[in-house]
């Protein structure tokens, strides 16, 4: 499908999202992705495609992108979509994937590396939509203060019954963390989303600590490094 963009939204000094308009309808749940292909002269070693979750809500209508976009050094297609202009086309496919809510009466403990939090802003936002409540915990890693959507997650959780714990720069989430979080004699179920090899680390202490593999859901993103980047 055609996408083409109508608006660019700063979400921090290195975040961007690109809000695009189709012209029939896409419908996609929380937390799902597209895959998209924009053609751009000399593209480097990654290509002409990527695969985006949706950072807008089913009820925004429209996809939108939210990506970290650097000054230098980065990739010949992040440089290609932050050059886009308000019209201009982007093709995708989609949405797809299973790293959506199944069971909201669960508890869930949501732990998101930086750009991660992305597939959580479509889930939070959308409960609020539909005035439900999502019980659990948010622990939320960034390399610094700039925290992207910080003043729309705080003001979504309060309205559906989520806490939001920070941890910014060398303070990480550590099983002693994830543990705390969780209330006595519950069955969690984790929802892990940021830079590849950090759901593949809180995967291995997730499994450690004793849960099973079927209470971790895994969203990762590729290009990213670990700590925080």
């Amino acid at each position: 499908m055609e996408l083409k963009l109508s608006e660019k939204k700063k979400v921090t000094t290195d975040i961007v999202t690109f809000v695009c308009k189709s012209a029939k309808p896409v419908s996609w749940q929380p937390g799902q992705y597209m895959h998209y292909v924009l053609d751009h002269k000399n593209p480097d070693e990654r290509g002409k495609e990527r695969w985006f979750t949706i950072s807008a809500a089913p009820y925004e209508k429209n996809v939108s992108i939210t990506t970290k976009i650097k000054k230098e050094g980065g990739s010949s297609f992040k440089s290609a979509l932050n050059q886009l202009k308000i019209g201009d086309s982007i093709e995708a496919d989609g949405p797809k994937g299973k790293f959506i809510i199944e069971d909201p009466e669960k508890f869930h403990v949501f732990i998101a590396g930086g750009i991660g939090i992305t597939p959580f802003r479509s889930m939070y936002l959308q409960t609020q939509y539909d005035k439900q409540k999502l019980i659990g915990v948010l622990l939320y890693a960034n390399k610094n203060k700039d925290i992207a959507f910080k003043k729309e997650l705080e003001q979504t959780a309060h309205n559906i019954d989520l806490d939001i714990k920070y941890f910014v720069g060398s303070i990480k989430i550590d099983a002693d963390a994830i543990l705390e979080s969780i209330p006595t004699f519950v069955k969690p179920l984790f929802y892990v989303s940021g830079p590849e090899p950090m759901v593949e680390y809180y995967e291995k202490i997730l499994l450690g600590l004793g849960f099973a593999d079927n209470q971790i859901k895994r969203d990762f993103f590729p290009g990213y490094g670990w700590p925080i980047a």
